[in-house]
Parts: C-alpha cells; structure tokens; sequence
C-alpha cells in the first residue's frame, strides 16, 4: 500500500492543497521535485544508443506555488501555479516551446461540494492512467505513459491519446468521497471563434476500498489538438479500465485503454493497449515490474502495427523526501530495431 499512497499523495499535490479541508487562516506553500538520472538512452527506431544526465527519470520535475484561504462556512478560495523544469540544463518545461506553469494553473473553490477550478488543470483520465501502473507517470521508464503520450522515431504507431496530460482553457470539478468512491470532470473550451466542435471533455470514476482498487475514464478531444490534426482526424474518443489489488507481499495492476480515433473521410484508426504490472517491497525500497502491448489497425494511411515495451526498476529511499532508484526499459516496435534504455537516478522533493 505504499506505493498506493505515494502515489495518491503526488495526485492531491497536483491538484490542489488540502482540496476540501476548512482552514483558520490563508496558507502559502512551495513544494516539488527535483529528478535527475544518468545512463543510456535508445528507443526502438532509434540508430544508437544516447549516453544522457538527463531530467525526470522517475517524475518529471517541477516545483509548484499554492495555497487557499478560508472563506467561512466550509467554503475555501484555492490557487496552484506547477512549473515543469529540466533538472540537466535548467530550461523551463518538459521541452523547448512548453508553457512556463505546463502542469497545473487554476484558481477555484473547494468545500462540502467538492471543487470546482478554472485555468489549466490535469484531465482525469491521465489520473487514472498514473494511478493504475507501478511506474505511474514516468516520461522514461513507465510503459502506459510512453504508449499513451510519446511516438517512437520512425514508427507508425502514434500516441495513442491526443492532448496534453493537462487542458487549458478548462473547468474541473472534483466530487467529495463517496466511502471509497470519487468522480472527476473536466470541459474545455477550445475557444474557437464559431465552432463549437473543438472543444474537449471527460471525465474519470475512482473506488478504493481496503487493498482493492479500479477506475473507468473517458474523453474526447477536438480537432485543435496539433497531433491529430496532422493525420487528418476530427476528433479522438479514448477509453480506459484499471484494476489493482495489493496482497502485501506483491501488488497487481492491470488496465485495457483505447483510442479511436474520426477522420474526415469516414475513416477510423484505434488504438488498443493493455497494461500488466507488480510492485514488491524488497529489502528497504520496492521492486517495480510492467509490461505494455499496444497494437494500432484499421487506417490505410497510419498502417498497422505493434508496440511492446518492458520495464524493471527498483526504487531505494534515504528518507521520506529522497530516494535512489536504477531502472531499466526494453522497447520494440514492429519492423523497427528494438531499444534499450537504464538510469540510475536521484529523485528529491521538498
């Protein structure tokens, strides 16, 4: 259950400061993490391997300014600003072009309700996503991210989800527990003059009860969204199921997305990736496991495809705030040489 909760924990992080709780007087708080690692880095697709320090082995790193303000009868105003960061040089983002608060930039109200935020908020579907894999939202080395977000060089097999893991223009409303059960939705605009057809929605369930865990999410995405527009689609529908079950000694995860993806002409393209993982204590830190299949079909232009990539790491805490971890990523794509990526990483938060 550890892992659950760290995990948890980084979730409520990214989406507010004590979201629900009634507070005597304002509270401003700075808080993030600093990740860096060294090793090799080769996609499949990929010529050569990369020798890289590179950032955000484990987590991407970020730091992040928020706070709220009690405005009596349950009812508090919230803010949070999160800022990406590139430990290895220092640059602003995840990559050069990316927004200065990419991860999360709102301001909303939060009490017996729920809470409701406006500005730039993580969707829930990439929620339930981090939630459901022993290697959450690692941009390196966890699987269900790669295949959800990232395209191999040369390879027809596209991110499967359109979008960012976070949505501007947006409002998210966060529902209060339910025992074990919560519900999130989010809407955004797309704010294009006269045409209603871009805008963005979805929206995600959660039920924790005990050492067992499942979510459903769902979204759609507008055409505005640069990567998909490219290939010629109005609009993607994506799908996800995940289930976990902690029995101590190990913990399961499993989770079944999909991505269909509308064209102009009538056509479709989807996207079906499956998820099996483990997480294990081991000594004093924890032995992380998971396998993700991704098979892409049904669009003479994109073609067909299979993506599989493995991943074995093991995370070592010095303390509550500072941990090392090694980690190792095996990936392959059909008609494409396969690649092989480790890290050994120092991850910080503060």
């Amino acid at each position: 259950m550890k892992h659950q909760r760290r995990i948890l924990a980084a979730v409520t992080a990214a989406g507010s400061l004590a979201s629900g709780a009634a507070q005597a007087q304002s509270a401003i708080q700075l808080y993030g993490t600093i990740d860096a690692f060294a090793g090799s880095v080769r996609t499949s697709g990929d010529a050569h391997s990369t020798a890289v320090v590179d950032s955000s082995g484990l987590t991407t790193s970020y730091w992040g300014i928020g706070g709220q303000e009690a405005l009596g009868n349950g009812l508090n105003a919230e803010f949070t600003l999160e800022s990406f960061f590139r430990t290895d040089n220092g640059k602003v983002g995840r990559f050069d072009g990316d927004v200065m608060f990419g991860r999360n930039a709102f301001v909303g109200l939060n009490g017996g309700f729920g809470a409701i935020k406006l500005g730039r908020n993580t969707t829930p579907w990439f929620v339930s996503m981090l939630l459901f894999n022993p290697l959450a939202d690692s941009a390196v080395f966890s699987p269900m991210f790669l295949h959800s977000y990232t395209t191999p060089p040369g390879s027809p097999v596209g991110n499967s989800v359109a979008g960012d893991t976070a949505w501007d223009n947006s409002v998210l409303y966060q529902s209060p527990g339910f025992g074990g059960l919560r519900f999130n939705a989010i809407y955004s605009t797309g704010e294009s003059t006269g045409h209603q057809g871009k805008q963005s929605y979805g929206g995600n369930a959660t039920y924790f009860n005990g050492n067992f865990g499942a979510t459903l999410a769902v979204q759609r995405v507008g055409v505005n969204a640069p990567e998909f527009t490219a290939n010629g689609a109005s609009y993607q529908m994506a799908y996800l199921a995940g289930v976990s079950y902690d029995f101590k000694m190990v913990k399961l995860f499993g989770q079944y997305a999909q991505s269909d993806n509308s064209f102009s002409t009538l056509s479709r393209q989807r996207n079906r990736t499956m998820q099996v993982g483990a997480s294990a204590p081991l000594g004093p830190g924890s032995l992380m496991a998971t396998w993700v299949r991704t098979w892409q079909g049904g669009n003479e232009t994109l073609g067909s495809a299979r993506r599989d990539t493995t991943t074995l790491a093991y995370d070592y805490p010095f303390s509550k705030r500072t941990d090392l971890y090694a980690a190792w990523r095996y990936d392959k794509v059909t008609d494409l040489n396969p690649g092989n990526t480790f890290g050994l990483g120092l991850r910080h938060k503060f």
